[in-house]
């Protein structure tokens, strides 16, 4: 015992004057988050949307316990089906993204960029790694609703390229999200557009979608117009560039639009590839909308105590 207190008082002489206490904030599924979990989560949300800078900090702390929260779950129902071993396929590729996304040329500038935030890539690695593996989990568990109508889809491009020489393509952003009930549904919208007003849409994006969009604040990169339903190419077409959507009803709830840029491009004429790249955008929309319904659904069975 007096063992113990020696190496308790050594301890104290050489901890650093001012040094942050770490104390438990809440548990997920018996699974403890401590404010330095939290202070971590912050610099990474800071370092893909850098406007969170000016947010106050109440919300953006929030914000990290919810991301937390949101990881901790998903991990905990993976580890029953997957093992982690960081060495999934893919995570290169989406590291790029995630750096081109930055405005960064090259993985060791993206290093060095997360270095700024004292993150080491490892950390963005984990975080993929769960994503991919959450994404697969949910191939899995929706196998059967996730067939592609191909046939539609190649009717659709032999109609396009046959009435259209160009296209447009939309540099958009995106909120998606859901009301509990019916009552809440002009309250819930009034205060997203008063945030995209004050706060910018990309903090409102962080704050309120649930989208995996919604790290990089709501940013969806270029879209063609041809992958778009009637419903939403009748809205963005009306939509100049900067200018924000009413919001949308869509299958998992609602969706605000924001177009940052519009260009012109002349008509890809291999239609093989324009066929993949409609197959992917419906590949992506499903498994956008079933991570949602799957993610709601654990949620409600997961231990969350503060």
């Amino acid at each position: 015992q007096s063992m113990i207190k020696v190496i308790i008082l050594s301890l104290l002489v050489f901890l650093p004057l001012g040094a942050a206490e770490t104390f438990i904030v809440l548990k997920v599924n018996n699974e403890i988050i401590t404010n330095t979990d939290i202070k971590n989560e912050t610099r990474y949300l800071v370092a893909l949307n850098n406007e969170l800078k000016d947010t106050d900090e109440k919300i953006i702390t929030n914000l990290a316990k919810e991301s937390i929260i949101k990881e901790k779950i998903k991990k905990n129902e993976i580890s029953k089906y997957f093992k982690f071993n960081n060495s999934v396929e893919y995570i290169d590729n989406i590291i790029k993204n995630y750096y081109i996304k930055l405005g960064i040329d090259n993985l060791e500038n993206f290093e060095l960029y997360l270095k700024d935030y004292n993150l080491k890539l490892d950390v963005v690695k984990n975080k993929i790694e769960i994503e991919i593996l959450w994404n697969k989990l949910i191939g899995s568990k929706y196998q059967n609703q996730m067939n592609i109508d191909k046939e539609n889809l190649k009717n659709k491009i032999e109609q396009y390229v046959k009435e259209n020489e160009l296209i447009n393509e939309y540099k958009l952003s995106e909120i998606i999200f859901q009301i509990k009930n019916e009552n809440e549904t002009i309250h819930k919208k009034e205060i997203i557009l008063k945030d995209i007003i004050d706060k910018g849409f990309k903090n409102a994006a962080n704050i309120h979608s649930i989208s995996d969009s919604s790290k990089f604040g709501g940013d969806l990169g270029w879209i063609s117009s041809n992958q778009f339903s009637e419903k939403i190419l009748a809205v963005i077409k009306n939509l100049s560039i900067n200018e924000t959507s009413e919001p949308i009803k869509i299958a998992n709830g609602f969706m605000i639009l924001k177009i940052n840029d519009i260009r012109e491009k002349k008509i890809e004429s291999d239609k093989e590839k324009l066929l993949q790249e409609l197959i992917q955008a419906e590949t992506n929309k499903k498994y956008a909308q079933f991570s949602i319904i799957y993610y709601n659904k654990i949620k409600l069975n997961s231990v969350i105590s503060e």
